[in-house]
């Protein structure tokens, strides 16, 4: 459980930077919709791989509760072999009443350790949904950066052509050349202003996961 817990963590944390970084270099979203891919896919390993879990929940609360109707069978024949003067009898299912009762003890802290694990588990599994949704949120964020990127470059070129426009020393031509290049100018800082806001979006998105899979290595170490 822990493995998977750290390659979650390192899935959502790491490789959503690294897929973002590549699909922005190459001008190429597959990289990133491969990610969202492995992801979706290690997703559905963890829900198979807590599964067992929640039936092993079902299972000892069903046990729990057969020995419960068990001890209350075992309490009412007590009462009746003493008032049947049958002492003998009364003592072994005496003893086979607290043995029942013992055991309705054992199932009752293992079960409330078992769900406390299980609430925590389906809370990680919230969030880690939350972040692939996230994921595909921003995989359209990137495409939306991808065009500026490449308005970007186009205003580069523009921007070449302009100064040599200034440089021609005609005055209209050179205002009107530089109104033109103060608006390239903002669309850049818009862009970069875009691309901050995405990493930091990253950045925040990926926090509680660290506490969650600091949380699962410290239960698998308890042994919860």
């Amino acid at each position: 459980m822990a493995s998977l817990f750290q390659k979650l963590r390192t899935l959502f944390k790491a490789r959503l930077h690294d897929a973002a970084d590549k699909a922005l270099q190459k001008s190429d979203l597959a990289v990133y919709d491969e990610y969202i891919r492995q992801a979706e896919r290690e997703l559905e390993e963890f829900v198979q791989t807590i599964a067992p879990m929640y039936a092993q929940v079902k299972s000892s609360r069903r046990r729990r509760e057969a020995l419960a109707t068990e001890a209350a069978k075992f309490d009412l024949a007590i009462d009746t072999f003493l008032q049947q003067g049958k002492r003998t009898e009364a003592m072994v299912t005496q003893k086979r009443f607290m043995s029942a009762m013992e055991l309705i003890k054992t199932y009752d802290t293992s079960l409330e350790k078992q769900v406390s694990a299980l609430e925590m588990l389906d809370d990680v599994k919230v969030k880690l949904e939350g972040r692939l949704a996230i994921a595909k949120q921003e995989r359209q964020e990137l495409g939306f950066l991808l065009q500026l990127a490449k308005s970007k470059e186009i205003s580069a070129k523009a921007m070449r052509s302009l100064d040599s426009l200034m440089s021609q020393g005609d005055s209209e031509v050179a205002t009107a050349a530089e109104n033109i290049r103060s608006r390239l100018d903002h669309a850049d800082a818009a862009w970069e202003v875009q691309a901050s806001s995405l990493d930091n979006q990253l950045d925040d998105a990926m926090q509680s996961l660290e506490v969650e899979a600091a949380l699962a290595a410290r239960m698998n170490r308890l042994g919860i």
